[in-house]
């Protein structure tokens, strides 16, 4: 049953209120300025209680965001021009007396029902959650279990590569093919744990002091082969000048190696993927720029989401790297952001601490 407060001033209409709702709501009176504390679906207060508890009603409904709290005003119409200030801050509707039955029934079955959809809502979302926060769980511990079998595999097809002489090119190759999907399923198992660890607040960082131009050509040199493969100009622009950064340098390794992989894989033949980096106060602003197909305004939002993969780039990717990247940078105390125009290119921004 719903439960409905009355804060009225005037007893004979808090009587008369109470004695209508009895039955359909448990009606609860408030004898004092501290009732709001308690819980309640709807509240009924007159103008001389609005006027004196418009901040604490505000206060109550801005705590119970995102919920729907609501508060009806019972008033004469010559009050409402006196309590204008205060109205629609602090109330969700308003009803004019002398009341009429029909009407005052009608309002609370209004109000009453967008709290109890927002009451619903709030119970999906946390069932949403759970769900998610489950199905986590069980990434993590399928991914933690593959790793062994999956160690072997690999750990196999290495040692028959390198010990049995006289393979005939098809058998080379197909145990080469092992050796490839298996990599691949271990960054794949990699990245799984990856976010398990973000989501449990453990990813783990040890910084030190790292010199930022090492970590640009670094970057830049890992890549250059795949890039003139594919007939993408890759320049690194290093500035000596640059103070070091407090970072862990096989995961700062990651985050840029990632962002210069997808810059290469999104710009076409004759393009270019620039990778800079510029002081920005107490930080240092790395950037990865390119020009390529860029990205479409509806899906920025969702660049940095888990699981989450533009259309273009749909390629059996488990749409993790850039998640986890911003995580990275996060755990550094940083923030990573994008900015994109589709046909002419996007630029991959993070910051990391002057050390």
């Amino acid at each position: 049953m719903t439960r409905v407060l009355l804060l009225l001033d005037r007893k004979e209409n808090q009587q008369l209120l109470a004695d209508e709702l009895a039955g359909r709501h448990e009606v609860v009176v408030g004898d004092s300025d501290d009732a709001l504390d308690q819980d309640f679906d709807l509240c009924v207060l007159d103008g001389r209680s609005l006027d004196r508890l418009w901040e604490q009603v505000r206060q109550r409904k801005e705590r119970e965001r995102p919920l729907v709290l609501p508060v009806l005003l019972v008033t004469s119409r010559p009050d409402v021009k006196m309590i204008t200030r205060h109205v629609w801050r602090s109330i969700d509707e308003l009803i004019i007396t002398p009341i009429e039955k029909p009407e005052l029934r009608a309002r609370i079955e209004v109000l009453l029902r967008a709290r109890s959809l927002s009451l619903a809502l709030r119970q999906r979302a946390d069932e949403a959650e759970q769900a998610a926060h489950t199905r986590d769980e069980v990434l993590a511990m399928v991914a933690h279990d593959l790793r062994n079998p999956l160690n072997v595999v690999l750990s196999s097809g290495s040692f028959l590569l390198d010990t049995i002489a006289g393979l005939e090119p098809q058998e080379e190759m197909q145990l080469k093919l092992i050796q490839r999907a298996a990599g691949q399923m271990n960054r794949l198992i990699q990245d799984l744990l990856e976010v398990a660890g973000m989501e449990a607040g453990s990813i783990s960082v040890e910084p030190h002091e790292e010199q930022v131009d090492d970590m640009l050509r670094s970057a830049c040199h890992a890549l250059e082969q795949v890039a003139s493969a594919r007939g993408v100009e890759l320049s690194c622009e290093p500035d000596a000048s640059l103070p070091a950064v407090r970072a862990d340098r096989g995961r700062m390794d990651q985050v840029l190696g990632n962002l210069v992989a997808n810059a290469v894989k999104f710009t076409p033949e004759g393009g270019r993927v620039r990778v800079s980096a510029g002081l920005d106060g107490e930080w240092v602003r790395f950037s990865v720029a390119d020009t390529g197909v860029g990205i479409d305004p509806a899906d920025l939002p969702h660049v940095f989401d888990r699981f989450w993969q533009a259309q273009r780039a749909r390629d059996g990717g488990a749409g993790l790297g850039l998640a986890i990247a911003q995580g990275i940078v996060a755990a550094h105390g940083g923030e990573m952001w994008v900015e994109s125009e589709p046909g002419k290119g996007s630029a991959f921004f993070f910051t990391l601490p002057v050390a």
